[in-house]
This record gives C-alpha cells, structure tokens and sequence, in this order.
C-alpha cells in the first residue's frame, strides 16, 4: 500500500489553487464594468467620471483630482462660470471636472488620471494635496485598477498589495461572470444617455464625523470644529523614517505623483497642486518641495482660521466652496495661458 505524503498533497493542492488563481486573472474583463463595482458606495461618483470621460462628447480642459477635500472644495461649474467671467479658452468654454474620491490614497488618482487620458486632451491636471500625505493606497484601487497596476505596484512597502492581489482572482471571476451574463450581475455593458447626469452636482446632504447628516450649506459648530480638529491631530503619526527614506514610507504618494506628472508630461498637460487645510490646521504642506519639482503648489491656508466655511473640521460648505473656487479661478487661468511643458 503506497505510502500517504501529506505535505506533498498540501502543496500539491495550493500549487493548483495558486494556478488556477493565476488563470482566472487573465479571463476577459469589460472595463465600463469594472468601474461600476463601486456604484452605490462610497465610492460610486467613480462610475460617473468614467461615463463622462468615454460617453460624453464634450472635451475636458481642466481637471481635479485628490481626496475629499478637494471633492468638496471645488465647484467645476462655478469655476467654468470664473473662467468665462475672466476671459480663459480664447472664446471657447473651458470644461472643468473635480475627478476627485472621498478617502486618502494616491494610486486611484493615478487610475483615474491614465482613463482620462486615454480619451480625452486636457490642458491642466490640478492635484489635490493635505498637508501630510497618506501612507496607505486608496480602498477603491483594487475596483477599478487594470489588472498590471495590480500586479506590478510600482514601488516597495505598499502596504496594501497583498491584499489588493487577493481580491485580484475573485474580481475577475465576478467580471467576466458579468461580461457573460450582464442581465444577472447588475453590470450593464451598454451606456444608457436616458440616465447619465452630464453635469456634476455638488452634494446638497452630507455625513458629518459623527454619522450624523445635515445641509452642505449648513455650517458645524466650533464645539464640532474642535473636536473633530482633536481626533484628526490625535491620530496623525508623523513621518518615522528620516527624510532619505521617504520614497518608502510615502512610496504611494511619491510614486504615483512621479507617475501622474510623467503622464501628464507625455500628453503636454500643465501640472498644479492645490492644497486645502482643515479648519485651525497649518498653511504649510509637508511634501511641498516634492510637489515643487511638478508644477506651483496654490496654498489656501488663508482659509483655516474661518470656522463659518467648514461643514465639519476637514471639509468646506457650499458658500466655502464658493470662495475657494473664486480665489482660485485667476490662478487656473494664469495657468492655462501659460506655455506648455516639454514633451
């Protein structure tokens, strides 16, 4: 009776369960699809910006991306209007879109950023900064990446990747189940124009730190402010390596910046930053001298001290909104007149 090699058996078993994995990476994927497994989350303006970028005829000049702050913090349709006001686009309408997601991460601008590219001219990518960047990539990444940004991270110490390869095998199975059978994913292959909203809208309700709900309009309370600026600086780590290393610990910020401007380069694309403070918070950004090196860093730090423009510690009303898209339309302007980069 032959012998029984468990170990042998145990490894057999997870070199199939690997290569099977490995296959199912590699079955065909439809990417309107892909983009719309964050619809209905958190996440799900994603499935817009994507309609807007492949389904919608109208070019897009300028666009912003970043974290919600800057989601918040900028009003494309009122920055057309200052635009128009301030004489930019030569007689032309200069399109604007804010491209940016809720939460922290750089590599889903970086996915964002290369879809619009693939479509669209823009003259201007406007990037949205804090004041220290984040150590860890977005949650939406491993939604709506391609697959080879997956695999291929770019970069030591990503934090996230095993666990962005894991999901990897089962979103794949989940695509091509759904590019097989759409009618039973919720998956829709075809754009429907009967439903697409052409213009953003800026959020009218929003949810405050505490989960509660309340007006976009509608000012927090410096009790609010206060506590929310407490938990925010609480929870904050300054950098732990020496400045020499910040390529790992910040590798997500740093290389997928370096990435951004690399291809924006290539298509001729001015580079900008902007930076939004939390109510109190600094007027000066950690990685600014990075950023520098790309393209100016526009500072609105002049808003920290003004409690009346913030819906909570980190992000601004309507009305604030309004007065940092104002102050900063004669700066996209400037820009925009100005020579492009070298290819």
């Amino acid at each position: 009776m032959a012998r029984l090699h468990p170990l042998r058996n145990v490894l057999a078993i997870l070199g199939i369960a690997l290569g099977v994995a490995v296959a199912v990476c590699f079955l065909p994927e439809n990417s309107y699809q892909r983009w719309q497994l964050l619809k209905g989350t958190f996440q799900g303006n994603a499935v817009w910006m994507y309609e807007r970028i492949h389904f919608d005829p109208r070019p897009i000049d300028v666009v912003f991306i970043g974290p919600s702050r800057t989601d918040r913090g900028v009003d494309p349709e009122r920055l057309q209007r200052d635009l128009a006001g301030l004489g930019a686009g030569a007689g032309k309408p200069v399109r604007v879109v804010n491209f940016a997601l809720p939460q922290g991460g750089r590599n889903v601008n970086a996915v964002i950023f290369e879809e619009l590219l693939e479509a669209k001219s823009p003259r201007l990518v406007v990037i949205g900064v804090i004041e220290k960047p984040s150590r860890l990539g977005h949650p939406a990444f491993k939604y709506i990446a391609p697959r080879g940004m997956i695999v291929q991270p770019g970069y030591a110490g990503n934090l996230n990747y095993l666990q962005d390869l894991i999901y990897l095998p089962y979103r794949q199975m989940q695509l091509f189940a759904a590019d097989v059978a759409p009618g039973l994913s919720g998956l829709t292959k075809s754009f429907d124009a009967k439903t697409y909203k052409p213009d953003q809208v800026q959020p009218k309700v929003i949810e405050i730190f505490d989960g509660t709900m309340r007006s976009a309009t509608q000012p927090a309370t410096e009790a609010e402010l206060e506590q929310g600026v407490y938990k925010l600086e609480a929870g904050t780590r300054p950098p732990i390596l020496p400045d020499r290393f910040a390529d790992i610990e910040f590798g997500d910020e740093r290389y997928f910046i370096r990435r951004i401007a690399a291809a924006a380069r290539s298509k001729g694309v001015k580079v900008a930053f902007l930076f939004i403070p939390y109510y109190s918070g600094p007027d000066r950004v950690l990685e600014e001298p990075f950023y520098r090196q790309f393209g100016p860093v526009w500072s609105a730090g002049y808003l920290a001290p003004q409690a009346n423009l913030y819906s909570d510690y980190a992000h601004l009303t309507v009305d604030g909104a309004g007065v940092l898209t104002d102050w900063l339309a004669p700066q996209v302007a400037a820009m925009l007149s100005a020579p492009e980069p070298a290819r």
